[in-house]
């Protein structure tokens, strides 16, 4: 079991070092998404799916890992957590799995605040060209110093809905 344990604390180590990195990324995409080109925002997205992949490599080999774990240690599936498998280990390893899980958490939490800054940049950005159409295909409403679109009062298409 010590040989599984070790096996998976690698394997935290390399997703905490994986969600560093994507952090840092994330961090980076926000300001493409400010000021970004299209270009840039893509390429980055390809990264992101790297990352993806790379990420979904690690949990399918820590699940099988954690699998091993539950059978060794006498934990159900349904019960098995790292801080659980703390509490049937030596103590200087259960300290350093707390102590990983814990930082696992915290990235996950600042990984989750980034993203949804990044997500309400994206459906900013959305709702401003959806609005730029349909002043472009209505012409029923006016662009206000706000940023926001005011409805005209009555007003006819500027934009035949043949064209």
């Amino acid at each position: 079991m010590d040989e599984q344990v070790s096996a998976l604390m690698r394997m935290i180590g390399e997703e905490i070092a994986l969600y560093r990195e994507l952090i840092a990324h994330a961090r980076k995409k926000t300001s493409l998404l400010v000021r970004g080109p299209l270009e840039a925002i893509l390429e980055s997205n390809k990264i992101e799916e790297t990352f993806n992949i790379k990420l979904r490599i690690l949990e399918d080999e820590a699940s099988r890992l954690c699998q091993q774990l539950c059978r060794a240690s006498h934990i159900a599936r349904e019960e098995f957590t790292l801080l659980k498998l703390a509490e049937g280990v030596d103590r200087s390893v259960a300290d350093e799995i707390r102590s990983r899980s814990t930082l696992f958490k915290h990235m996950v939490e600042q990984l989750k605040r980034i993203t949804q800054r990044n997500r309400k940049l994206v459906e900013g950005s959305l709702y401003y060209c959806r609005s730029l159409l349909d002043f472009a295909s209505n012409a029923t409403s006016s662009y206000q110093c706000t940023g926001r679109f005011k409805p005209y009062s009555a007003a006819a298409n500027t934009v035949s809905s043949r064209a």
